[in-house]
């Protein structure tokens, strides 16, 4: 399974740093619960994400490490954090003191990371704010401060120069916890592209996405041994011969120039295919490339395969390889003007999910 080995090559580069897999997004789309199951067979003891439905997700599908909620995490949740283990993150003073009042009492300590905002300008405390983070975490009984991280903003660039003034921020953060007596705990900073590309920011522990999932974070990163593990196949539905001047699909965005072999592919953009893939990009089928003409549809999609043929039942590829040709999530963000991880993340619930190997 490409995961596994993808996990094996990150975890080698992280060396004795912890590593929490990223799994939000239902796995960035590769399913949250067989992929988590994988890489406990691999060692995986911690994983991220981004809510507590999704941790319950995983707990209910029987993972057993450590949980983190990275990004909202609701005081009032607070019962189930604690019933099903997961460690929400700390990132406003007032949904902390509230965390802190939800927990005054508690039997047990309630595990919370803390986030600091060093320059993302999303969630997360910032540093001048520390002073009375650290004064409510001293009085709060009823939480037990696990870790602090912060979110590295510009770490796909080549210049490190944004990393590096992040970090600098991070470590002033630190000391001042450590000089107010309070462990800040288990230290995280980098995500895929910090670990592919800034080794200074691997901390005590690192937060590898995308990169889990074979894909590099910028198409400037080398992927090295990553193994891309998603494909999308579908085959022809059905096949309809045309004369030119023939208009396709919805509002007739197509028209043909010539006689075409027009194929149906039972596929659309509830199930990732995009709109804006219309026109602009091609599947593979038949050892060649059929390109997508007219509007993609919510269940259905066209392809001109008047060049490389096709019979109803003829194997598809939209995301992976046929032959020696192959189409990657970077290729499938360009044409749609995004980045992969909305492809990957947008490959819709209904689409089944075929796990190669459950083997390393």
């Amino acid at each position: 399974m490409a995961i596994a080995a993808n996990y094996r090559y990150l975890q080698r580069l992280s060396g004795s740093a912890a590593v929490f897999p990223v799994v939000k997004a239902d796995a960035y789309g590769h399913g949250a619960v067989p992929v988590a199951r994988r890489l406990e067979q691999e060692g995986a003891d911690r994983f991220a994400v981004a809510i507590a439905e999704e941790g319950v997700q995983l707990r209910r599908g029987g993972i057993r490490g450590e949980i983190l909620l990275l990004n909202f995490s609701d005081p009032r949740d607070a019962p189930l954090h604690a019933a099903y283990g997961l460690t929400p993150t700390l990132y406003d003073l007032a949904q902390a003191r509230d965390f802190a009042e939800a927990t005054r009492g508690s039997e047990h300590p309630l595990r919370v990371h803390l986030k600091i905002d060093t320059g993302m300008g999303r969630l997360g405390l910032q540093p001048e704010e520390l002073p009375a983070a650290v004064e409510l975490l001293q009085r709060a009984r009823g939480l037990f401060l696990a870790g602090t991280f912060t979110q590295l903003a510009r770490a796909d660039e080549p210049d490190g120069t944004a990393t590096a003034s992040q970090l600098v921020t991070l470590q002033r953060c630190l000391a001042l916890l450590s000089a107010s007596g309070l462990d800040p705990g288990l230290v995280h900073a980098a995500n895929s592209a910090a670990l592919l590309r800034h080794p200074s920011s691997i901390l005590a522990a690192v937060r590898p996405g995308l990169a889990i999932y074979g894909i590099p974070p910028s198409e400037t990163l080398d992927r090295g041994p990553l193994r891309p593990a998603m494909s999308v196949e579908t085959e022809v539905l059905a096949v309809k011969n045309v004369p030119p001047g023939t208009p396709l699909g919805y509002g007739g965005r197509f028209v043909t120039a010539r006689a075409s072999r027009i194929a149906a592919l039972p596929i659309g953009y509830h199930d990732g295919v995009r709109r804006s893939f219309s026109n602009r990009v091609s599947v593979l089928m038949r050892g060649g490339r059929a390109p997508i003409v007219g509007a993609v549809s919510m269940d259905l999609t066209l392809v001109d395969a008047t060049d490389s043929g096709a019979e109803p039942g003829d194997r598809v590829v939209l995301l992976g390889r046929d032959g020696n040709a192959r189409i990657t999530a970077w290729d499938l963000a360009r044409a749609a003007d995004t980045n992969p991880y909305e492809i990957v993340c947008g490959i819709g619930p209904r689409v089944p999910r075929v796990y190669a190997s459950a083997g390393p």
